[in-house]
């Protein structure tokens, strides 16, 4: 039986992929690609798109997507690139199938000729996965897509990895916070002055529109409290990943303001695998009830950061107990094989 093809667009890293197979990284990172190349029944090509590239650069692409698959398979969903795809499945001279993962409420666009582009290339998409039942209803009722196009995708690590890599996580007395998409790192700050419950902060100085440089002041600051800046790299994550095993418990502030996707999810699903409680700033996108499900607490209206993270130090056993039913709940829902079997669904509908 000849393999599927399916072209692998937006995240093909052909070096990331390389560092999976060698075991230096988790398969999150590709949606599924990974699992679906590895069950022998795809043919898998990477291949990355720049939304900004050129008119010519686009046609370029889009024709060698045309080419080169049965399938589309779009880990971040971006437009721009796809527009003379879209005109072509409009003139019925592509019948390609095309799934998609939108991270966030799915853009109309900005003035009239806008918003009927981004409807046309919406109305292409056959396939489209949200991580946030929020973000989904929201891009239905904005009208940009239908309800028979999307959605709910379950996603998180690949456990397979994680138990090879840190087989014996160990519960210590710190705290940890790696995030960098906007994280509220002072509130964070001062919840821990004058505490003495220790807790470790590792980001980048620099994320996209995220800067950190105010925390230059801090580093070295309070005796409890210990700030590194790290380099966007899969060695800086790996080291992370390993002293997160180490904590006690992972805390995931977040800007308040910037709060309208699924932000913090990837530092929530790295901590329910490897059996850490949670504390989060409340984020109404996230797919995950944190409290509802007994994996930590929320940070909201009703309880500030001292009053959790003193909570969770001085109730270290029902803190395990947190960190048990999270990776409960990893295994049975929120994994990256869970993940594959959905998108692989969609591919064979």
């Amino acid at each position: 039986m000849e393999k599927k093809k399916v072209l692998n667009v937006g995240y093909g890293k052909n070096a990331l992929v390389a560092e999976y197979y060698k075991g230096n990284m988790s398969s999150r990172h590709f949606y599924g690609s990974i699992e679906l190349e590895k069950s022998g029944k795809y043919d898998i090509k990477n291949i990355s798109l720049d939304s900004r590239q050129n008119l010519k650069g686009s046609i370029h692409n889009n024709f060698m997507m045309l080419k080169e698959s049965d399938i589309i398979f779009i880990p971040y969903l971006f437009v721009t690139p796809f527009f003379f795809l879209s005109i072509l499945r409009h003139l019925k001279l592509s019948k390609k199938r095309i799934i998609a993962i939108s991270h966030a409420t799915l853009k109309q666009g900005n003035g009239a000729i806008s918003r009927i582009i981004y409807k046309m290339i919406y109305s292409t998409l056959d396939v489209v996965f949200f991580h946030s039942q929020k973000n989904l209803e929201e891009s239905i009722n904005n009208k940009s897509i239908k309800s028979s196009q999307a959605r709910f995708l379950y996603w998180g690590d690949d456990l397979d990895y994680i138990d090879k890599t840190y087989p014996s996580p160990t519960m210590g007395d710190f705290f940890i916070s790696t995030g960098r998409e906007q994280r509220d790192y002072q509130s964070l700050i001062d919840a821990f002055n004058n505490n003495n419950i220790p807790l470790e902060i590792y980001t980048n100085r620099i994320n996209y529109e995220n800067h950190y440089d105010f925390l230059d002041e801090n580093i070295g600051k309070y005796n409890n409290i210990k700030i590194e800046f790290v380099e966007r790299t899969n060695e800086s994550t790996v080291k992370l990943a390993k002293r997160t095993s180490e904590c006690l418990c992972v805390v995931v502030p977040l800007n308040k303001d910037h709060v309208n996707y699924c932000l913090g999810l990837t530092s929530i699903v790295e901590a329910m695998a490897m059996r850490k409680p949670i504390v989060s700033t409340y984020n109404p996108y996230s797919p995950i009830d944190i409290e509802k499900e007994g994996i930590g607490l929320i940070v909201d209206e009703k309880r500030t950061w001292k009053d959790a993270i003193q909570y969770i130090y001085t109730h270290k056993e029902e803190a395990k107990e947190m960190g048990e039913k999270g990776r409960v709940l990893v295994e049975k829902l929120f994994n990256i094989k869970k993940c594959t079997e959905q998108v692989e669904e969609a591919i064979n509908e």
